[in-house]
């Protein structure tokens, strides 16, 4: 028996319509269980970032106690480096955050204009150099 257009045409209507199906029963079986892994999910990055945020500063502060001044400058200066190349792809969210992270990058690019700085990785520079470009935009 050869397909015709009207038989195939009436099969991709029935498996959308039972993906259509399958997602709204899903999503309802399946809602509880998504949100508490999306909710896990963002609050172990929030930690995570945060853990390693502490680590950071006591690492910072402890190198200032010990009068190790050029090294604790070298870690802000590769901690920032970290933080602009997390925006050198471009500024996404609300508009109150985009806000926020284009005087954060100002602050920075005024900072990096008055202390240059390169490091031995092209790919971080140019990073950098496009999270600062951001400024402009």
């Amino acid at each position: 028996m050869p397909l015709t257009r009207h038989k195939i045409l009436s099969l991709i209507g029935i498996f959308i319509l039972g993906a259509v199906i399958g997602v709204v029963i899903g999503e309802s079986i399946g809602k509880y269980r998504t949100s508490r892994f999306l909710g896990s999910f963002f609050s172990d990055g929030s930690n995570l970032s945060t853990t390693l945020g502490i680590k950071e500063k006591v690492f910072i502060l402890s190198k200032l106690r010990d009068g190790k001044m050029e090294e604790a400058i070298e870690a802000l200066e590769k901690a920032l480096d970290h933080d602009l190349m997390n925006y050198s792809v471009g500024i996404y969210g609300s508009e109150n955050i985009k806000k926020e992270i284009t005087k954060a990058l100002k602050v920075a690019k005024d900072y990096r204009s008055k202390f240059p700085r390169t490091t031995n990785h092209p790919e971080t520079d140019k990073a950098v150099a496009n999270a600062l470009a951001e400024v402009d935009n």
